[in-house]
């Protein structure tokens, strides 16, 4: 295969939430393909030159696309991430996580593609019970098989990135936000993450499921939340980096550096909003820390990162998304 003029970037999970954010803005300089099953994206988020669609387990498939693309970049997406439904769907975690990870690691290093950059999750950490901001250097002790199952990718790809090209791992916290201007959000229906949920249910006027007995203060837990333009902002900072990068391998943070509970998020939109909400409180699930918020400074340092969104950017572009879109999806 002939290479182009313009660099080519395959986006895996190229569909979904964050993928379609990253496909749009890269769109500009570079030539974008879009792998994607559809399974949990939609096809009108897509936005690419080429889509293919098939599983990253189809190894023919996979194959078939490096062959007929001379593909300089790798940005590996596509996950299940619904923390609490990986305990029930095990094997499915595992293999459209670890092994869909490996294959594309593979035919990377098969077809000589020599910048990779992998989503990863700050699930890895595991639980934090010294309300300390995480590093990326902290030992990873993940309570639940999703992240499980993305420590192993990690460990699988930087194994590989050792010998054969250069990566970075990003590990997103509560990734969330909208571009209402640009027709992107969360297209989930339902909804899986909690800030579109609690919005949905605020506008019709359903209960909401709130989890509870952390030890917190409040006893809901506590994340950290970014805005989804903000993690598009550190893979363009990473593209510029890959040319200076000495290391093979590198890990960073993304996230606000900020532990924000539930309860007052709900509180937050209740009176920004003038809304009622119905709270349902219930146990939190196995698997679930009680404090997960991160450190950035390595990406500051290293990357010049930093987020430009703060949680009420965060909820105010959900809510104009969620209310525009809720009965669309």
């Amino acid at each position: 295969m002939k290479k182009l003029d313009k660099q080519t970037i395959l986006i895996t999970g190229g569909a979904g939430y964050i993928g379609s954010f990253i496909s749009l803005y890269f769109k500009k300089k570079y030539k974008i393909i879009v792998i994607d099953d559809l399974s949990l994206g939609k096809k009108t988020q897509i936005r690419a030159h080429k889509f293919y669609k098939f599983n990253l387990n189809n190894a023919k498939k996979l194959n078939d696309c490096f062959k007929k693309n001379y593909i300089d970049i790798i940005f590996h997406l596509a996950a299940y991430s619904n923390l609490r439904s990986s305990k029930r769907n095990k094997k499915i975690f595992y293999l459209n996580n670890f092994i869909a990870t490996k294959n594309i690691v593979n035919f990377a290093i098969k077809y000589k593609v020599n910048k990779f950059i992998f989503s990863s999750t700050a699930s890895v950490y595991g639980n934090n019970n010294k309300n300390l901001a995480f590093r990326e250097g902290f030992k990873c002790k993940p309570i639940s098989i999703y992240g499980k199952t993305k420590l192993d990718s990690e460990n699988y790809i930087k194994k590989k990135a050792n010998k054969f090209f250069r990566c970075i791992i990003f590990r997103f916290f509560n990734v969330a936000g909208a571009d209402f201007k640009k027709r992107l959000g969360e297209t989930k229906n339902p909804p899986e993450h909690f800030i579109p949920l609690i919005i949905q249910a605020m506008l019709n006027y359903r209960h909401i499921k709130i989890f509870n007995k952390f030890n917190t203060e409040d006893g809901t837990g506590l994340r950290d939340y970014i805005h989804v333009n903000d993690i598009v902002d550190a893979f363009d900072k990473v593209l510029k980096y890959f040319k200076i990068m000495k290391k093979n391998f590198e890990i960073f943070n993304l996230g606000c550096n900020k532990a924000i509970s539930t309860l007052s998020i709900a509180k937050y939109l209740s009176k920004t909003y003038n809304k009622k909400i119905i709270i349902n409180y219930e146990k939190k699930k196995e698997g679930e820390p009680d404090i997960l918020f991160s450190s950035i400074k390595k990406a500051q340092k290293i990357l010049d990162w930093r987020p430009r969104n703060n949680i009420k950017k965060i909820l105010k572009d959900s809510f104009l998304w969620e209310k525009k879109n809720v009965d669309k999806f």
